[in-house]
């Protein structure tokens, strides 16, 4: 039986700092065979100066800048031989990413732009994209060269049940690209505001050997060579640290170090902020993207 085709969204305002996520995402939409939708939309806000909407014109020069960007990812698919349908839409740029990321199986967005859709990734629009998109979100940083490379996946875990999703997805990625997984658990004691009135919560080491023995077990399953790794410190400074040796870290949203709701601000904002490599963030009821695709 032949999978239904993946479909790939990438949000740009035509900056320059979209490029490598652009790139990037162009690269996995060759390899894949996924289809690609690059989507810009024409803020409306800004034509209510008053707080009242106005119909956007379709010739004004923001809706104009919007066709520049979807057509220069048209023009570079076409390089690379990937079709690309452009798509521009008027409305508020958060709803119209979330809205239509219930059409598509991963978004692959930049972390710096001139719109909402990035600006500081971890403010307003690209947060709540992240936070509730109806697919997993790959977040590309403006210092990455573009290149996709795939050859060693870094995937935190504290085993809990929500990052499993998570888990089975990055092993889903590394099967399909054929690449190596690092299972990380980091031992710890940290303050947590939840539940509310906060708390300590403890990572001893036996709670991290079975969260990367899950992974390690899994990754049998999937013929994936998985390396656990268990070490001591701040779960954050440990991704970041590991991050330098991978080429793309899969992460959840929902668990216990901080991982969760991204509304912490601690561990999913500061990999997704300062990780030298990309990161896939996957929620913890949302379906493979890779699900079948070595059936293809």
């Amino acid at each position: 039986m032949v999978p239904q085709r993946k479909r790939l969204l990438i949000p740009t305002d035509g900056s320059e700092k979209t490029g490598p996520a652009i790139a990037f995402a162009l690269e996995m939409a060759k390899i894949t065979r996924a289809s690609v939708t690059a989507l810009s939309v024409n803020d409306v806000s800004t034509y209510a100066p008053t707080g009242k909407y106005a119909a956007p014109d379709a010739v004004s020069s923001l809706y104009q800048e919007c066709m520049n960007a979807v057509n220069r990812v048209v023009d570079e698919g076409r390089k690379m031989g990937v079709d690309v349908e452009p798509l521009v839409t008027n409305g508020n740029p958060t709803k119209a990413i979330v809205d239509a990321s219930r059409e598509y199986d991963l978004i692959v967005m930049g972390t710096a732009a001139r719109t909402g859709v990035s600006l500081l990734l971890l403010g307003s629009v690209a947060q709540k994209v992240i936070r509730f998109s109806s697919c997993p979100v790959l977040v590309v940083g403006s210092a990455h060269p573009g290149e996709l490379k795939c050859r060693r996946i870094l995937i935190p875990t504290d085993g809990n049940d929500n990052t499993w999703p998570a888990v089975r997805y990055g092993l889903e990625v590394a099967r399909a690209f054929n690449a190596e997984v690092t299972a990380l658990s980091v031992s710890s004691t940290k303050s947590s505001p939840f539940p509310p009135g906060g708390g300590v919560e403890h990572f001893p080491p036996g709670v991290c050997r079975k969260a990367v023995e899950y992974v390690a077990n899994e990754g049998r399953r999937f013929g994936v060579v998985v390396t656990p790794a268990i070490v001591p410190g701040s779960p954050a400074n440990e991704i970041l640290r590991a991050s330098s040796d991978h080429d793309l870290i899969v992460m959840g949203t929902n668990g216990r170090t901080g991982l969760d709701y991204l509304r912490l601000g601690s561990v999913a904002e500061k990999t997704i902020r300062h990780a030298r490599c990309p990161v896939l963030v996957v929620r913890s009821d949302e379906t493979l993207f890779y699900k079948g695709l070595l059936e293809s």
